[in-house]
């Protein structure tokens, strides 16, 4: 759905101020509705996770909230993972906090909801994964699974009774799947 009948830079996403509901997918404006419990909670247990797995002594930051990620410019493409992770390291890099971040998370969670299509999925978790993004997951709350995405093309769909593993990028993470859709 375009919105907007000219291509969109990040400056101006940005201008629109923090309530603009929208995601920047190369120049068109796409929005982001209000999402449904199930969405919420499981964006949730991700974010606990996280911070689980940062007291445990794994040095990053759980990126939370609509903080968009500057993907690709010209056109420009600025999308906000439902939840995110990044090493310490890479928070470091992040030179201007008033604008979109260029240093992509190590872990971009989308979690589905009704309003998004397949077609829309793809795309994103392509474009987090052509710029820099190392391990996308896509949690389906009416499913109950989630499937994970590399870089290398590899993709594996963990189930209810499966540990989530958090690879290389995420060494020692391991959650049973069922804790993100209690």
């Amino acid at each position: 759905m375009n919105t907007s009948p000219r291509p969109v830079t990040a400056a101006q996403l940005l201008a629109m101020g923090e309530d603009a509901p929208f995601e920047l997918i190369r120049g068109e404006l796409r929005k982001v509705p209000p999402t449904d419990a199930g969405h919420w909670l499981a964006s949730g247990a991700f974010a606990t996770e996280f911070a689980l797995y940062i007291h445990c002594g794994h040095p990053g930051r759980v990126l939370v909230g609509e903080g968009g990620f500057l993907a690709e410019q010209n056109p420009d493409s600025v999308v906000a993972p439902d939840v995110a992770f990044m090493h310490a390291d890479r928070v470091k890099q992040i030179e201007n906090r008033r604008r979109y971040s260029v240093i992509p998370p190590d872990v971009a969670v989308e979690v589905l909801s009704p309003s998004n299509t397949r077609k829309e999925i793809a795309e994103k978790v392509k474009l987090y994964l052509d710029n820099g993004v190392r391990l996308v997951w896509v949690a389906d709350p009416l499913r109950m699974t989630i499937t994970a995405y590399t870089a290398d093309a590899g993709v594996r769909i963990y189930h209810l009774g499966d540990d989530l593993d958090g690879g290389d990028v995420l060494p020692d993470f391991l959650v049973p799947v069922a804790k993100f859709f209690e």
